[in-house]
């Protein structure tokens, strides 16, 4: 479907020359280069050299070049140049244009169509009219592939509330929330499998000396963490005794609370940054414990736990992800939760306030430094009209850094409780 050009000299945002032939575009055979060469009528470059002078800057000459695309047989070829002109359509201020440029990619069918039907739901939020969005957005979410429908289902979740179909927002939230009701959270399982297997080790290697309340057998005795063990090489312990229980309350316990809430971070962050949090939680109880109560030995997950209720705090009140009901209420009790462990933590004897505390802070610096990558936050939802999101998530060399700097600080940590005890 071949785009016309519309009456009008549309105000440029970027500066470039503004369409003043007001002639059918689509007429348009060839044009030349920059250079003044003849360009090759081949559509594969000319829909390359539109977009090179798309993200240049030069709009009108995109719009010249890519608009012999906009008929062509390919649907693929022609979808792609028509959400290019929608793109270039809408910079030059030309907001109706860029809507016709965008209706016509959806209706080309092409694997990018449900871009441009976006771009129309995008374009009608932006006036205002939401109804059309929302039509819009179905219409995106019905050709969009499986890993975007997720964001466009709460878009229009959020659209049905804002226009008072609050029964048909409940139903399209609950489809939202099917990446959450799916995911399967393999490393909080393996950690709870693992805690409760080493538990029921350790029971059997005690001889009965590990009861409901208390007590521990062998493999407590080689894993908790201990300044002088450590200080003596032993620095694994740092890591294992957050594997560790004493007593079948304390396992109890501790797994419930991971229960809750390790799926919900694990799938925030994903598998390998939720494993290299949790580790670094633990190791933050571990540490502040060797140092301020270096003769106090300690075990249990309950460091690491604590460093996921910090994680999920700063979430729900820094991020702003978007969330299914039943994951936000768990998250909206997490402020209440941590004030009355934190009370028990102080108040009751036994209990280790350095293990809590020091997973606390890692927890809390770990998400105050780096959002959760692996679900829709309200900043990153709304995207640009050439399909790329408005919100940049932080790139995977700076996240690695800061992990890499709160496992340094870890470390220094360590070095410094063990020259004490040395």
């Amino acid at each position: 479907m071949p785009v016309p050009a519309l009456p009008g000299r549309p105000r440029s945002r970027q500066g470039a020359r503004t369409d003043r032939r007001g002639a059918n575009l689509s007429a348009v055979v060839s044009f030349p280069d920059h250079n003044g060469r003849p360009m090759s009528d081949e559509p594969q470059l000319r829909l390359a050299e539109g977009q090179r002078l798309l993200d240049a800057g030069d709009l009108d000459a995109a719009v010249q070049v890519l608009a012999p695309l906009s008929g062509h047989p390919d649907p693929e070829l022609s979808t792609d140049a028509l959400i290019a002109i929608g793109t270039a359509r809408y910079r030059l201020d030309d907001e109706g244009g860029a809507v016709v440029a965008w209706r016509a990619a959806a209706e080309r069918g092409g694997s990018k169509a449900w871009i441009g039907s976006r771009s129309v739901a995008e374009q009608m939020v932006r006036e205002g009219e939401l109804e059309q969005a929302i039509a819009a957005y179905r219409e995106a979410d019905r050709t969009a592939p499986p890993a975007e429908r997720g964001a466009i289902a709460n878009r229009i979740a959020w659209l049905l509330k804002e226009t008072g179909h609050d029964f048909a927002s409940r139903r399209q939230f609950n489809r939202a929330r099917g990446a959450y009701a799916t995911y399967q959270a393999w490393v909080t399982w393996g950690i709870i499998g693992a805690c409760v297997i080493v538990f029921a080790a350790d029971f059997l290697l005690s001889g009965g000396s590990v009861t409901l309340l208390g007590g521990g057998g062998p493999l407590v005795d080689a894993g908790l963490v201990y300044a002088p063990a450590v200080a003596a090489g032993e620095w694994w312990r740092i890591f294992t005794s957050a594997f560790l229980h004493l007593g079948l309350l304390h396992l109890a316990l501790n797994m419930y609370g991971l229960f809750l809430f390790g799926p919900i971070i694990e799938q925030m962050y994903g598998h390998v940054e939720y494993l290299v949090a949790y580790l670094l939680c633990a190791a933050g109880g571990s540490v502040l414990t060797i140092l301020a109560a270096p003769g106090q030995g300690a075990a249990g997950a309950s460091g690491a736990i604590f460093g996921l209720l910090g994680m999920a705090f700063v979430v729900s009140r820094r991020h702003h992800v978007i969330l299914d009901r039943r994951t936000g209420a768990i998250l909206s009790q997490v402020g209440t939760l941590l004030v009355i462990n934190l009370f028990l933590t102080f108040s009751l004897r036994g209990i280790s306030w350095t293990g809590h505390v020091g997973g606390l802070v890692v927890g809390v610096v770990i998400a105050w430094l780096l959002a959760p990558g692996q679900v829709a936050t309200l900043g990153g939802i709304w995207r640009a009209p050439d399909g790329s999101s408005m919100s940049r998530g932080t790139p995977v060399g700076l996240r690695a850094a800061a992990y890499l700097f709160i496992a340094a600080v870890l470390a220094v940590g360590t070095w410094v409780a063990v020259l004490r005890v040395g």
